[in-house]
């Protein structure tokens, strides 16, 4: 171990770091989020619609952590479609 890193760690125990706040952290995915491309297309929002649906059912902010996904699913009726459908089987499953 080196000088430089011994330090570093104790300074980490005497002064640790606080943790971010929930708004810090939503605001960072939503800049990373915004970072991709402006528009998805339906492919990539299938790709990704189940962990969306389980975000959704989890914690109900799915559109606060990936909003180009609900922006997507706001404009496109198929995609939306097959959302609504997805979201009532993993609550129905969920409440059995």
């Amino acid at each position: 171990m080196n000088i430089k890193h011994f330090i570093h760690r104790i300074r980490n125990k005497l002064n640790p770091q606080p943790e971010l706040p929930d708004d810090v952290v939503l605001k960072f995915l939503n800049i990373l989020e915004q970072a991709r491309a402006e528009e998805l297309s339906c492919s990539e929002i299938h790709a990704r619609l189940d962990e969306f649906v389980e975000k959704e059912v989890e914690t109900h902010e799915a559109a606060k952590i990936t909003p180009l996904i609900r922006e997507h699913l706001d404009m496109c009726p198929e995609c939306c479609e097959e959302y609504e459908a997805l979201l009532a089987i993993v609550e129905n499953t969920k409440e059995e």
